[in-house]
């Protein structure tokens, strides 16, 4: 992977470091203006410390210059303002024509990119962590991007030959997609480099965990809504995986994930608690795809210096008005719709 120079990054005098999540840009060699407008309005509005692309970047079959080109247009709001930024894989980013490696290698040749190149003996692409350094000078939070894309339904077959025994059934224990979840060996490298990280700092240190597509312990808050403390919309029924991975368990065993956080899902903004560990949704911030006009946004996570984590979604029907709609004349979405138990529909 290209090297450019990194910032570290930092916790401010107050004790807080602001995340900016956007995902879904769903875009290529043309797009609509309003993307890039609403990415402005939103880092014009919450003013982050470091933005957080949650996949699916990217559409058209495009080659590495021509990727690089594409990213660094779209993310030129975020560039003019000096700020770091990091980005996940997302499943679309997968059939952009080129590999994955070399997306993330496009990606690293942009100013501010803080992709490092992932373990190459660990499943996906782009698996890595970033501190965030306390006034002690020691990480005081790592924020743990995963590579989670990869179709089960291709994995099944890949690694049981066939497709006679089939990975979706009539009854299922999620939604019936076959979108991927971080596999066994990313969540032991997650187990593993945790683990090394306290042993050398002798400390568990908190982290936020961003991945594209939603781990199945998501559902429970989708369908225990008053339990969970829920947030947000729900307007379709979540992408997560039919087979679990494991993440949420590990997470939940070393104690240091105090939130996890997805794209992937454009109609759902969804955001609760289960288990001591707050998961969420960041609705969608592209125009060339299925959106609503009311959901279209991102998400900000506050992490803070003493382990605290608050999040909150951010509309830009709430900062730009009837500018962000796809068509001025016709609202998609709106407040009719409410959370939902889709997975019965």
């Amino acid at each position: 992977m290209n090297k450019t120079e990194k910032p570290t990054l930092r916790f401010s005098k107050s004790g807080r470091f602001r995340i900016l999540m956007v995902s879904d840009f769903h875009a290529g060699k043309s797009y609509d203006p309003k993307l890039k407008a609403g990415l402005e309005a939103l880092l014009e509005e919450c003013k982050p410390d470091l933005v957080v692309v949650g996949g699916d970047q990217c559409l058209d079959r495009q080659s590495r210059d021509a990727v690089r080109d594409y990213m660094a247009d779209i993310m030129s709001p975020v560039i003019k303002r000096r700020l770091p930024w990091a980005a996940i894989i997302g499943n679309h980013d997968r059939e952009v024509g080129i590999d994955v490696e070399e997306e993330l290698y496009a990606y690293a040749g942009i100013d501010g990119c803080m992709n490092t190149e992932g373990p190459k003996d660990v499943s996906g692409n782009g698996n890595f962590y970033i501190p965030v350094m306390g006034r002690d000078g020691t990480p005081a939070y790592i924020l743990w991007m995963i590579d989670d894309s990869l179709y089960q339904r291709d994995l099944v077959k890949k690694w049981n030959g066939t497709e006679k025994n089939k990975l979706l059934l009539p009854e299922k224990f999620a939604c019936g997609s076959s979108d991927g979840t971080p596999q066994p060996d990313q969540v032991m490298w997650y187990y593993n480099e945790s683990s090394v990280i306290e042993k050398k700092y002798g400390k568990k240190v908190p982290g936020a965990m961003f991945m594209h597509v939603s781990l199945p312990e998501f559902l429970e808050i989708v369908r225990n809504p008053e339990e969970c403390e829920a947030v947000g919309s729900v307007r379709e029924a979540p992408g997560c995986a039919e087979i679990n991975g494991g993440m949420f368990y590990a997470c939940l065993q070393r104690g240091d994930v105090k939130g996890i956080f997805f794209g992937h899902d454009h109609l759902i903004d969804l955001q609760g608690v289960y288990c001591g560990v707050i998961m969420a949704h960041d609705a969608a911030l592209g125009y060339n795809m299925s959106a609503h006009d009311d959901l279209r946004g991102g998400r900000v996570i506050d992490i803070f210096e003493n382990g605290d984590i608050e999040t909150r979604a951010v509309k830009l029907w709430e900062i730009m008005g009837k500018k962000c709609m796809r068509d001025p004349e016709y609202m998609e979405g709106g407040c009719a719709y409410h959370i939902r138990k889709l997975w019965k529909d």
